[in-house]
């Protein structure tokens, strides 16, 4: 899931300490690094970017590094519409099982796309996977098959999103499995900790590289 990366309108809530073209540009990082990561956590699996704005989709694949993605635009009022409307357009297209991830995790670690897919696979123990983060919310959501229903009611960006979405799953009678924990980077103290992983953490350092570049640009 994936917006396009333009001043004063991504990642809007970094904006201050960074400028708002400083804001976008950061988002264009995470984004390239974020596709890098589910190409590779995901094997052979296909990576579909759900774009938006409708007119977003080539400032995006300029920053996907050439890669053979699946594109969707986004649709729907909410996250909520666009997660369900996107989960049933790549299934219509035979992809099984389907995890979703933001644009805003780049040095998540690929044991926990891993699980989740091993978890969701046929014959898996799960039905959904949820990721979740120390706000209250998630930064991976994944369905063996479309799960009509799983995001109803949900209260996006507070701290009751994950626990709503996992009471919907147990509404409709859907095995959950929690992933380990990460974190998204949305506000100014998501960015202090993203600074603090990539100078201290080699490996987190290769996962995204270019965040990290952005990183030793900005803040040296």
């Amino acid at each position: 899931m994936a917006k396009a990366p333009r001043a004063g309108e991504a990642k809007t809530r970094l904006s201050p300490p960074l400028t708002p073209a400083g804001a976008a540009s950061l988002a264009a990082c995470l984004f390239a690094d974020t596709v890098s990561l589910a190409r590779g956590a995901g094997g052979a699996a296909s990576v579909v970017v759900a774009y938006a704005p409708p007119d977003g989709r080539a400032a995006l694949e300029g920053l996907a590094g050439g890669a053979p993605l699946l594109w969707l635009e986004q649709k729907g009022a909410g996250l909520g519409e666009r997660l369900a409307s996107a989960a049933v357009r790549a299934a219509s297209r035979g992809l099984s099982p389907l995890l979703f991830i933001g644009a805003d995790s780049p040095t998540l670690p690929p044991r926990n796309i891993a699980a989740a897919l091993e978890g969701l696979a046929v014959g898996g123990r799960a039905d959904v996977a949820l990721g979740g983060t120390e706000d209250g919310g998630y930064y991976a959501v994944g369905m063996r098959t479309p799960a009509p229903g799983l995001f109803d009611s949900v209260d996006w960006s507070t701290p009751r999103a994950y626990a709503q979405t996992a009471r919907n799953a147990a509404r409709l009678g859907l095995r959950l499995l929690e992933l380990p924990g990460w974190y998204d980077v949305d506000t100014p103290e998501d960015l202090l900790r993203l600074r603090r992983e990539l100078s201290e953490d080699e490996e987190a350092r290769r996962r995204a590289p270019s965040t990290a570049r952005w990183m030793r640009t900005h803040f040296g």
